[in-house]
């Protein structure tokens, strides 16, 4: 079985650059779950004692950053199951095996990195409800859309329907101990004590909400697998139409949804539901109107000759998207346990540390790729997924990309 990489002139430069930009938003999304206990902080994870600046940058991610990113991701991962399988199926390759392989070394990858660094791991996930892609991959595109327009209708129902809820019937437990523990625990704590925290309590949080996690996730798999099926980050010119038809529908969503996090937040409009509960539920829908904006945003932008000069400066860090997130976890971790930051630094200096964790990677991922054909992480994976050594250096000595 021959294994090559893809070739430069087989890559999506739009896909490589939207993965970049996700990244950024991710880094920026993360950091503050670096600095602090947030699964157990309330009033959208801040500290009692937060600054000022501090409410007012976390109103500000939560308008334009949370929820936006992971978005893009889920829908990435469904562009990406269909390139591989198309690809590997052309190639007269075991396609299905192949991919199943893939997914049990993400899924390996991520629970390593759930257990080890950061509760806040999302390649578990995806590698879960990556399995059940695979029921979908010969599926008719009206199934695949209408399973699609269930799941995600379906789960923001939901989430309206919390909305409902008055306050009173949804008891908010005093997480002060644990928050305390976490403190502890991340600060002055053995690296063992570290880990049990991490198994006692966080952990069974994240994975109780898992099966919830999936099916959000799942349906954005499903349209990120049609828009590839169909030819659209490939040839984009042939749906400029109905790209911008989105992106008006998507801009025209986000002016509704994104002005209502801080009417909620500063108590202008009320729901029965905590301010807590509503604003979260503003944020998940806007995560989803502006996760369509952004990527449309960037895929007209694209039709530029400007808008290629700036996103070709993402396209390195997107086209090393695993080795970024997992790197974008250790920095952090390194930084916030070396200078111990954890719980004492604002959101702040969580955003200059995000800017510049981000900025190295463009560089890093540049000088990389001139010299290697993937990332470290990239390159274990394809060996893994294939059983067999790829080479990783590039033949002929380093180059420009």
């Amino acid at each position: 079985m021959k294994v090559a990489p893809v070739a430069e002139g087989e890559r999506i430069r739009q896909l490589d650059g939207i993965r970049g930009f996700a990244l950024l938003g991710i880094v920026l999304v993360n950091m503050p779950s670096f600095l602090y206990p947030i699964m157990f902080l309330p009033d959208a994870g801040l500290v009692n004692t937060h600054s000022e600046i501090d409410g007012w940058i976390r109103l500000l991610f939560n308008m334009f950053v949370q929820t936006k990113f992971y978005t893009i991701f889920s829908f990435l991962f469904g562009v990406g199951f269909f390139l591989f399988m198309h690809r590997a199926e052309s190639k007269q390759l075991p396609y299905q095996s192949l991919f199943t392989r893939r997914l049990l070394v993400l899924l390996i990858v991520g629970m390593a990195h759930l257990v080890f660094l950061w509760y806040g791991d999302i390649l578990h996930t995806y590698a879960l409800a990556g399995f059940l892609l695979l029921l979908f991959y010969h599926r008719q595109e009206k199934t695949i859309k209408r399973w699609a327009w269930t799941l995600l209708i379906g789960m923001q129902a939901l989430s309206a329907l919390m909305l409902t809820v008055p306050e009173d019937l949804v008891p908010v437990p005093d997480q002060s101990p644990l928050i305390q523990k976490a403190i502890d625990a991340y600060t002055d704590g053995s690296m063992i004590e570290w880990l049990l925290f991490r198994v006692a309590y966080e952990i069974p949080v994240v994975l109780s909400l898992e099966f919830i996690v999936i099916l959000s996730v799942l349906p954005l798999f499903l349209f990120g697998f049609l828009a590839a099926k169909r030819g659209v980050l490939e040839r984009t010119e042939e749906f400029i139409p109905a790209i911008r038809r989105v992106w008006w529908l998507a801009l025209g969503l986000s002016v509704v949804l994104v002005p209502m996090i801080p009417l909620v937040q500063f108590g202008i409009v009320k729901f029965p539901a905590s301010i807590s509960i509503a604003v979260q539920t503003f944020v998940t829908w806007s995560g989803l109107s502006l996760c369509a904006f952004y990527i449309t945003s960037l895929l007209l932008l694209y039709r530029k000759e400007s808008g290629k000069r700036i996103l070709k400066h993402l396209e390195p860090v997107g086209r090393m998207a695993l080795s970024n997130y997992l790197s974008q976890t250790i920095i952090a971790v390194l930084l916030v346990r070396g200078g111990h930051l954890y719980g004492t630094p604002g959101l702040a200096l969580g955003l200059v540390l995000s800017l510049v964790i981000f900025t190295a990677q463009i560089f890093v991922s540049r000088w990389w790729l001139a010299n290697y054909q993937f990332g470290p992480a990239e390159w274990l994976w394809r060996c893994l997924t294939y059983g067999k050594f790829v080479p990783m250096k590039r033949k002929g000595g380093a180059h420009a990309i």
